[in-house]
């Protein structure tokens, strides 16, 4: 007698089910991925718009090496005269780590252009608005997170920066990014991420921009990211050589050196200057009670101790004069009480590494530069950044509000 096919189909339905273990682990939903997900936040309606449209072409380079699938997002404002992206809009670059980006053969050779990069890329119009405003960025992340959502993530961020200051600008009070004449300033911009990220999973944040590496930045940040990656100088327009290193901010353990010494061996190459360092922000809590406690100590000795003395990182160029904003961290201390300050930057410094060429009047020296900044208020270097000073939390948290009553 034939067996009806349903009765078939049943059997080796059942079959497949004992075929399978009960300890066998199951697949990973698949709209959210294990792969860190790196999403870039280019602010880019400025005068560095062709520099950061030509790192977005060093991302895709370095995303197609990847041997995995991993996703790459860049929400991208240029200028009105950007060729290629006339609004603010979200790109997604997806890779499956077998040759080929968004289901398209990988771009090599003569086909890896410009033009082709961008027209390869999956496109979503991004919400409208000042790119450095909040709430906009935090909307763009939310909306980011929709489109690619994940186990954690890695942030960048391209465009211009003044660190902790406020702006000469003519919005005031600001930090990071240049819209037009718009930037945010680093408290907001600290609390947009948190909000953005509320489960606390952003691994790293990586500036692509001035200024950024001071524990002024990196202790506002401690609550939004694991590590910070920057420079307290000024940064050549270049920006990071992605297609050096792209690749390996996938890595579950990111090697923080090779990223830092790739980028400063491009930078020698291009007979350009730097000092890059990765801290880790989980440790700026220690460090700002050590740095008080020194402080403290030496109370006596702030109000004559000889700043000029100290390695600084702030230039003085035709169109700003930042001297001063950000001193040696590990020099101010050794050179306020001479006592060994390095137990505690050893902790908060993953890695740093400096080119002693200089940048206008500043040299970086490798035996004193210990990856990170911080400003001296008080001293009457400049009245507008010792009255935004107290905005910042390392005001508190290194006892200078005590200092300044």
């Amino acid at each position: 007698m034939a067996i009806p096919q349903r009765i078939l189909f049943f059997i080796g339905f059942l079959l497949t089910m004992v075929g399978c273990s009960k300890n066998e682990v199951p697949e990973p939903t698949p709209n959210t991925s294990s792969k860190r997900v790196i999403m870039a936040y280019m602010v880019a309606n400025n005068n560095l718009d062709e520099d950061i449209m030509n790192n977005v072409e060093w991302m895709y380079q370095g995303l197609s090496e990847v041997k995995d699938t991993c996703t790459l997002l860049i929400y991208y404002k240029g200028k009105s005269s950007n060729t290629y992206i006339k609004k603010p809009e979200i790109l997604k670059y997806q890779t499956d780590g077998r040759g080929k980006i968004n289901g398209e053969p990988i771009l090599t050779g003569s086909n890896l252009t410009r033009k082709n990069i961008f027209s390869q890329a999956e496109v979503t119009e991004a919400v409208s608005g000042i790119s450095t405003d909040p709430a906009v960025m935090k909307a763009n992340f939310e909306k980011m997170r929709t489109i690619a959502p994940s186990k954690s993530y890695g942030l960048i961020f391209a465009s211009h920066a003044s660190s902790w200051m406020p702006a000469t600008k003519t919005v005031s009070t600001r930090s990071f990014g240049v819209d037009g004449s718009y930037e945010i300033n680093l408290p907001e911009m600290a609390s947009a991420i948190q909000n953005s990220f509320p489960a606390k999973n952003v691994d790293f944040i990586l500036f692509d921009a001035c200024m950024m590496g001071t524990a002024e930045v990196c202790y506002e940040l401690k609550d939004a990211t694991h590590y910070c990656i920057a420079s307290v100088m000024e940064s050549p327009a270049d920006g990071f050589p992605y297609h050096k290193f792209f690749s390996k901010l996938y890595d579950k353990e990111i090697n923080y050196q090779y990223v830092c010494d790739e980028t400063i061996n491009f930078n020698k190459s291009e007979n350009t200057w730097g000092t890059y360092a990765v801290v880790d922000c989980s440790q700026m809590e220690q460090l700002a009670a050590a740095t008080k406690a020194q402080l403290m100590e030496n109370a006596d000795l702030l109000a004559e101790f000889d700043y000029e003395s100290v390695q600084q990182y702030g230039a003085v160029t035709n169109y700003n004069d930042f001297l001063y904003f950000s001193f040696d961290m590990g020099d101010f201390i050794k050179q306020l009480n001479l006592l060994d300050y390095q137990t505690a930057l050893d902790k908060a410094i993953v890695y740093k590494t400096c080119l002693e060429r200089a940048y206008y009047n500043v040299v970086p020296d490798k035996d004193i530069f210990s990856g990170i900044g911080m400003y001296f208020p008080g001293r009457g270097i400049q009245d507008e950044w010792d009255s935004y000073y107290p905005s910042v939390k390392w005001y508190n948290a290194a006892g200078w509000s005590e200092l300044m009553k």
